[in-house]
Parts: C-alpha cells; structure tokens; sequence
C-alpha cells in the first residue's frame, strides 16, 4: 500500500520580485572605506594571505 504524494499547500513564489530585492539592497561603502571590526593581526593576516592566493 503506498500513500498518495502531498499536494503542495503554497502555490505562490517565496522569492521576492527584482525590484523589491533591489529596494531593500543597502549600498557598498566607496572603495577603501571596508572594514571589518574586532579582528586580530593574525585575523587579519590570514584574511589577507586568503584573499590572495
């Protein structure tokens, strides 16, 4: 006896449309202006050694 398969309860789409993504996307900071708080020196030199190979 096997049971029948589940019919899905949502038909509608879970993904937002573009234009709504891009409403709620917050800007880059200008180039130079990244930073990443809290990090070590040995943090940041694997961070960096990471980002260059």
């Amino acid at each position: 006896m096997s049971t029948p398969e589940p019919k899905p309860i949502r038909t509608e789409s879970l993904e937002l449309p573009v234009e709504e993504l891009l409403r709620r996307a917050k800007p880059h900071p200008p180039y130079g202006e990244d930073v990443i708080d809290d990090l070590t020196p040995q943090e940041a030199e694997a961070f960096l050694a990471a980002v260059r190979s």
